[in-house]
């Protein structure tokens, strides 16, 4: 029955130390923030119910303090509290660090910012100065043209002698394979049609030549065969796609000999029968 009532004193003698731990902050509840060794004093502590003397901050959570003074202890919401003893106790941040802390943050999307503030009235700008730019331009080559005739006349007859001695070229080429070039070797463009029937390439790869970076493939293509239909050796061809010699290759097609034309053996065995 003793030993019973000792252990009944003791128990409550335990609970009484956990409390006044709990009580003075020596022990955090979970989920408290408590001021370690150093508990923050106030000489006067303003609410919003009134004011406190001789302060001394024993504990705080995040919605609560408790507080010795000079009249006895209280608990006081975090709430309650003036902006400079929020900022002293943490609840807030003082407003130049605030400023920092959000100038950080929108300095971190500038770049997407700076794209996503971009002017109109500039584009808009810049595309007005373009325009009277090539206004400015184009009326800089009228005069030109007007003050210059000759000169426009021989650039003209250049042009016109160039192209007509390229035509002539592929003209060759084609009467030499023995396919009949047509009114279409004239005309720019189209001239490539009797040089694709030269070659004994489908018309379709026609289209293909106004592909960029594609063309390269019909180009090759074409200097192959139109090599072999023209009976030349294939370092004929191989010239023909070099840069540096395509132009004498292509002269070299033009006004060589023609091209042997093949006979069947059938019809070799015909006229000797006959």
């Amino acid at each position: 029955m003793k030993s019973a009532e000792n252990y009944r004193r003791y128990l409550g003698r335990l609970l009484w130390l956990l409390f006044t731990l709990l009580s003075t902050g020596a022990i955090a509840a979970p989920g408290e923030m408590t001021m370690g060794d150093t508990e923050p004093t106030f000489p006067v502590l303003q609410t919003k119910a009134g004011s406190y003397t001789n302060v001394t901050v024993t504990k705080r959570t995040k919605e609560w303090i408790f507080i010795l003074h000079s009249a006895g202890v209280c608990n006081i919401k975090a709430s309650d509290l003036s902006t400079d003893a929020r900022i002293a106790l943490g609840y807030e941040k003082p407003a130049d660090q605030k400023a920092a802390e959000e100038a950080k943050a929108a300095g971190q999307g500038q770049p997407l910012a700076q794209l996503a503030h971009i002017k109109f009235s500039e584009v808009k700008k810049f595309a007005t100065g373009w325009r009277q730019n090539g206004k400015e331009k184009m009326a800089q080559a009228k005069t030109f043209v007007v003050a210059n005739p000759l000169v426009i006349g021989v650039i003209v007859g250049a042009l016109a002698v160039l192209h007509i001695s390229f035509a002539t070229c592929f003209w060759l080429i084609c009467r030499k394979t023995h396919n009949a070039p047509g009114l279409l070797v004239w005309v720019p463009f189209l001239q490539l049609i009797p040089l694709l029937r030269a070659a004994n390439m489908p018309r379709v790869w026609f289209f293909a030549y106004f592909i960029p970076i594609v063309n390269i493939i019909p180009l090759i293509v074409w200097c192959i065969k139109i090599v072999k239909s023209r009976g030349k050796s294939s370092w004929v061809a191989f010239l023909l796609i070099l840069p540096p010699t395509s132009l004498f290759a292509f002269l070299y097609l033009a006004f060589s000999r023609s091209a042997p034309v093949h006979i069947e053996r059938a019809e070799i065995l015909a006229l000797e029968t006959a």
